[in-house]
């Protein structure tokens, strides 16, 4: 979320800051367990460790203070009691300035997925489409998949466009922008969702959480990110990574393809996704190279490790 974004809905976060603060105050919990959301979490926690400092506070998934302000953990850190990691590389760093932490995994390579059979022409190729989850990224990326989605039913007719919409007000909203005739599937169910992944030939995605699960269920990946330029000048400077995507980040080079700000628009992403479809070398490629870094992050019992430290604090 860019400060734009923020800074619209600033009076609204404050007032479930508040709720939340005086809920807490008023139950006087032994343990307090948050996950992400630290402009939120981070807020609170600050308070209840104040006015209940009897109260440990354990929170999952880490700030990124490796891609930008990696001094904020002095901040943080005298409020957290103990910090949950997603990523093994994150565990130095935070030790580092002693902020007590534990690698715990991403609990979401733990679910085995089931695949169930629906009925698809076998003839056409797939390939997945993701702009993002929030209505200020469909808006910022469905024009640009629009245009894509033309140019692929006209040079490519016989690929199938499929998206997998994470709520029914995510549908409409992606509905909305679509002209009449388009050839674009949309599904909203959690089995269509990885059985077309995984038969797609190639996923065109925004970066964030969707590329984990896109490399789950191992299609080929094109990650995108675009912001307003506002946001993307303010915070250029300051951010300490080369990449956008995790696995790139890990990786410390470009295994998935990445096309950013002004590279993210229809000429570059359709001249890209043209090699994927038609080298099937490439495609298999790009999977394998991913896979290794997706094996390093899996851990198989993360959920156990989470309850376990929580239950500690208790």
């Amino acid at each position: 979320m860019g400060f734009v974004d923020v800074l619209k809905k600033v009076f609204f976060l404050k007032k479930k800051i508040n709720l939340t603060i005086s809920y807490l105050l008023k139950f006087k919990p032994d343990v307090i367990f948050s996950i992400d959301s630290p402009d939120f979490s981070f807020r609170v926690h600050s308070v209840i460790k104040k006015k209940l400092p009897q109260t440990k506070i354990v929170h999952f998934v880490a700030p990124t203070i490796w891609v930008w302000r990696e001094r904020r953990v002095l901040v943080f850190r005298e409020f957290l009691d103990h910090l949950l990691l997603l990523f093994p590389f994150e565990a130095p760093l935070f030790s580092k300035w002693k902020m007590k932490n534990t690698y715990v995994g991403h609990p979401f390579f733990e679910k085995k997925i089931i695949y169930k059979k629906f009925p698809i022409n076998l003839e056409k190729k797939i390939i997945t489409l993701c702009p993002g989850s929030r209505t200020s990224e469909i808006k910022t990326f469905m024009p640009i998949f629009i245009e894509l989605i033309k140019e692929i039913n006209f040079r490519y007719p016989d690929i199938f466009l499929f998206h997998f919409p994470i709520s029914f007000e995510h549908a409409k909203t992606i509905k909305n922008f679509l002209p009449s005739k388009i050839s674009f599937f949309i599904s909203s169910t959690e089995d269509k969702k990885n059985f077309y992944i995984k038969k797609s030939i190639l996923s065109v995605a925004k970066s964030g959480t969707i590329s984990l699960d896109i490399c789950k269920n191992k299609s080929p990946l094109i990650t995108i990110f675009k912001t307003s330029w506002f946001n993307y000048f303010l915070i250029k400077p300051f951010v300490k990574v080369k990449f956008a995507n995790i696995v790139n980040i890990i990786a410390n080079k470009e295994l998935i393809p990445e096309l950013i700000q002004s590279d993210c628009n229809v000429s570059s992403i359709f001249k890209k996704v043209s090699l994927f479809i038609e080298n099937k070398e490439l495609r298999n490629l790009n999977v394998s190279n991913y896979q290794k870094i997706i094996k390093k992050i899996t851990k198989n019992n993360s959920s156990k490790l989470i309850a376990q430290t929580v239950k500690g604090y208790l």
